[in-house]
């Protein structure tokens, strides 16, 4: 039985697209699971939708150039067959429609055995394709997915933008990424300063040879770093960057994507095409900012601009603090009202001193501050550029374990501190009784005397001092055994067995008061 072939449609013009979707209709075997009118659009449904077998590119459609948004889509999904829809099928288009990497071109208006016979081998061609990638080794995986592009743009001059994107790419290649870091930066451009580099090729060489781009040119421009990220750095003379289009700028980031898991671009803090490119084809864009307000307003200003040239939205910019320091007035809390843009709840913590001997010597590995390698650590963990194996779990899980661990060891000593502040209390309550007893002791040998003999009328007397002496007792305190009384030089001492914790026990010790014996009785004995 035949499968179905998925067809994703990218048409602006309303009439070319109801024609072709007619006829479309009328071909058996053939399923319209897109049709949409913006290039971006089309990028997007193409990575929606599984085994899309192909797509048709209008000549016109926009705002990314036709051929430019073929070659996107091959980059991105090599097993991918792209037909370019052309008012006029020239030789010269079809020239430059097979130089993009389309599988071949139409007319706006073709015949129905045209249109079949060319989509048809182009659904054959695309799963052939596919079936090749899906048996092949898997040591060379080919996913049609492109590396992860974050765009770090600085508010204003000095907010440390190039020494985040060196410092985050070296984290990241440490963490087993295949990093490229690139300067654009295109006219004052510092990492070969900050990497003590010394360079031959420069973006402005691939900006070049863009008809000619492929991966053995941009691996001829990079620059291996021994910390681990590849570089593709700033043109030598500034002059240079007024060379270098938007167009050749997305060109080199799609080709770089394409072999990189994480690209990161330093675009400095000017507005120019070129970086605007890049800040338009991330997948994250993050502005630095110091906490005062000249570059609050700086962030601000930065985000209205590319909202207005659509560019960007403000809120899908992220803005990271820097040189943060708990004596700064501007606090985060403040910071993220005044930004205008949702700020990452990691901030870069103020340590120039421990930055200053790394940027002077161009080696960065020279920073040995723990708190600055954690804050990278955090950013790369919030922007979720890690890999899954060193991703953070969550916080709850993470913590699953040590809490046990931790629970388990602290219950023995809050239980053994809960019974020394119980056995305290004991001791305190042992003392007042003591105390009571005492007293009323002493007032009972001055109303019915003490004495030590051993007559009944003695014992009588002593044992209704003791009974008066216990009625001031309660609770295990009262017991008869372990309450003792001493009368001697004028003072009733009575001494009391503090009981233990534990029911049933007692401490080896007691607790004595001794109460003066005042004589109220007249000279008389009355």
């Amino acid at each position: 039985m035949q499968m179905t072939i998925q067809v994703v449609l990218g048409i602006g013009d309303r009439e070319v697209a109801s024609a072709l979707s007619s006829q479309f209709h009328e071909l058996q075997d053939v399923d319209i699971v897109a049709l949409e009118s913006v290039s971006g659009d089309v990028i997007s449904a193409v990575g929606a939708v599984p085994n899309v077998d192909v797509v048709l590119v209008h000549q016109n459609l926009g705002p990314l150039p036709a051929l430019d948004l073929i070659r996107e889509l091959v980059v991105r999904h090599p097993q991918l067959a792209v037909i370019l829809i052309a008012e006029d099928a020239t030789a010269e288009t079809f020239a430059a429609a097979m130089g993009s990497g389309a599988r071949g071109v139409i007319t706006s208006e073709p015949t129905l055995a045209e249109l079949q016979n060319r989509v048809s081998q182009a659904a054959d061609w695309s799963r052939t394709m596919r079936r090749h990638f899906d048996s092949s080794s898997e040591a060379a995986p080919v996913s049609g997915q492109l590396g992860t592009l974050v765009t770090l743009c600085g508010a204003k001059g000095g907010t440390g933008t190039t020494t985040l994107a060196i410092h985050l790419a070296i984290a990241l290649s440490t963490a087993g990424r295949r990093v490229c870091l690139v300067d654009l930066d295109l006219q004052a451009g510092d990492i070969p300063v900050y990497l003590d580099v010394q360079h031959r090729h420069s973006v402005a060489d691939l900006a070049a040879a863009t008809d000619g781009l492929d991966g053995a040119v941009v691996a001829e421009a990079l620059f291996v770093h021994p910390t681990g990220p590849h570089l593709l750095l700033s043109p030598p003379h500034g002059e240079d960057a007024e060379e270098i289009s938007a167009r050749a700028i997305r060109q080199i980031l799609t080709v770089i994507r394409s072999r990189y898991d994480i690209v990161i671009v330093d675009s400095g803090s000017q507005v120019t095409e070129a970086n605007a490119m890049a800040v338009e084809l991330a997948d994250t864009v993050v502005i630095t900012a110091t906490p005062d307000v000249p570059s609050m307003r700086g962030s601000k200003r930065m985000t209205r601009l590319w909202s207005r040239l659509q560019i960007r939205k403000e809120e899908d910019v992220w803005v990271l603090l820097t040189r943060h320091d708990k004596r700064n007035e501007i606090q985060p809390d403040l910071a993220r009202k005044m930004a205008g843009s949702p700020l990452l709840r990691t901030t870069i913590p103020a340590n120039f001193r421990a930055l200053e001997d790394a940027a002077n010597t161009g080696s960065p590995m020279a920073v040995k501050n723990g708190d600055f390698r954690k804050a990278i650590g955090k950013v790369a963990a919030e922007l979720s550029l890690l890999g899954p194996q060193q991703q953070p779990a969550p916080a709850r899980a993470r913590d699953r374990g040590s809490a046990v661990v931790e629970f388990a060891a602290i219950v023995p000593l809050v239980g053994a501190v809960l019974l020394l502040v119980w056995q305290v209390v004991l001791i305190g309550i042992t003392s007042m009784y003591s105390s009571h007893a005492a007293n009323e002791a002493a007032r009972a040998v001055d109303v019915i005397g003490y004495d030590q003999g051993s007559t009944p009328e003695a014992r009588a007397n002593r044992e209704e001092v003791r009974r008066r002496a216990v009625a001031r007792v309660s609770g295990p305190w009262a017991d008869r055994e372990h309450l003792r009384i001493q009368v001697a030089d004028g003072y009733a001492k009575v001494t009391i067995d503090c009981p233990a914790v534990l029911p049933g026990w007692r401490t080896p010790f007691g607790i004595s008061t001794r109460s003066k014996i005042v004589n109220e009785r007249d000279g008389d004995g009355r």
